[in-house]
């Protein structure tokens, strides 16, 4: 193999490497991103299910009052049946009331709306968390690999120009071999010329 040879595949070598190690960075910079997005969707899907815990309670505590009013209006039927209070202030009382269970009835909808569109929200958030996990494992995956080929690549190169450079320090030692041969040769030629 010739060193101009050498040399090109060396390089061409070296090329895929720094291809290996930008691509590697892209998917690092888009990992992060993952990873930002990821924490981001985990933080609102917290906050969303928060919220959804205190609109229920509200609910449930609307209920309980629209429940207690309910009861007193079935006292006072039970007390006008009885004959314990007059008819004027039996509607009187139960208009009241009944303006009073309207009212927390609107709230209560209202709630339940808004529990409603804090369930597709969080369906929603945890569609997207579950899409963002994968994502950034699946990235993960592209950088092992990209960094195992990068790996073996440079393995490669230093095999190569290690296996370049034995070659070098062995054709050295033969020429260091030869040379003393020659001269322990021509040492003999000398002596055997003077010998002779």
């Amino acid at each position: 193999m010739s060193k101009k040879t050498h040399v090109a595949q060396i390089n061409e070598k070296q090329t895929l490497i720094d291809q290996a190690q930008n691509r590697i960075a892209e998917l690092q910079k888009a990992n992060d991103a993952l990873t930002k997005g990821l924490a981001d969707t985990k933080a609102s899907l917290a906050a969303a299910q928060n919220e959804n815990a205190e609109l229920k309670l509200a609910a449930g505590s609307l209920k309980d009052q629209i429940a207690a009013l309910e009861g007193q209006k079935a006292e006072l039927d039970k007390a006008v049946a009885a004959g314990k209070v007059s008819e004027e202030s039996y509607k009187k009382k139960t208009s009241g009331l009944n303006w009073a269970i309207a009212g927390l009835k609107k709230d209560l909808a209202g709630k339940e709306a808004a529990i409603a569109a804090k369930d597709t929200e969080i369906s929603r958030l945890q569609a997207d968390e579950a899409a963002l996990k994968a994502a950034a494992e699946d990235q993960t995956k592209k950088m092992a690999a990209l960094n195992k080929d990068k790996n073996d690549l440079q393995a490669l190169m230093e095999k190569t120009v290690s296996g370049k450079n034995l070659l070098i320090y062995i054709l050295v030692a033969l020429l260091a071999v030869a040379v003393i041969l020659a001269i322990i040769g021509f040492a003999r030629k000398r002596r055997t010329g003077e010998a002779g």
